[in-house]
């Protein structure tokens, strides 16, 4: 090891010259004075609290989660048996996870309207679905309509949970968009 790189030319004579007693009484004096000069001038200041939780726990706490989506992108016609000819709607319920935390679980309820009448309902529930991760549920439900056009649907977030426990109700958006347009009801 080349001491004399590493340390101040005063130092590093004292060193090669008397020995380890010599360095650690160099050192004491020597490295206090740097130590507290460089706190200084840190833009933190010599006071910063440095956290002892490992590095990971502090990055999902700081960073802001994102947001989950929920979409109807499909409806499917679908035919009815026993003889009857009836066709009925069956919207498909897509969820996507763009938010940086697994989610743990979503339930939703969907009711589905029709000039303003309601024509079925559903409730959904997701459960572990990774980040940047998708999850589709198909035929959740049968609408009471021969067609799906002008079919709109109110979702009422109704437990969502990161899988480290954290509410993510927040989070969730309805996308209006799609074969269903979805909202978010509002809670009174």
């Amino acid at each position: 090891m080349n001491i004399k790189r590493i340390l101040p030319k005063v130092v590093a004579r004292t060193v090669t010259g008397t020995g380890c007693v010599l360095l650690l009484s160099a050192l004491s004096g020597v490295l206090p004075a740097r130590a507290n000069a460089q706190d200084a001038s840190h833009h933190l200041g010599a006071g910063a609290f440095v956290s002892d939780q490992p590095l990971q726990e502090l990055l999902k706490k700081r960073r802001p989660k994102g947001l989950i989506y929920l979409a109807v992108p499909q409806a499917i016609m679908v035919a009815n048996e026993g003889g009857t000819k009836k066709t009925s709607c069956s919207p498909q319920i897509q969820l996507t996870n763009s938010s940086n935390q697994t989610l743990e679980e979503l339930v939703v309820g969907i009711r589905y309207k029709k000039a303003g009448k309601t024509i079925g309902s559903t409730l959904s529930r997701f459960y572990l679905i990774k980040t940047g991760k998708q999850d589709m549920h198909f035929f959740p439900s049968v609408l009471d309509t021969s067609s799906c056009e002008e079919t709109i649907g109110e979702a009422e977030v109704i437990q969502c949970l990161y899988d480290t426990g954290e509410s993510c109700a927040q989070d969730v958006r309805a996308l209006e968009y799609g074969a269903v347009p979805l909202k978010i009801q509002d809670k009174k």
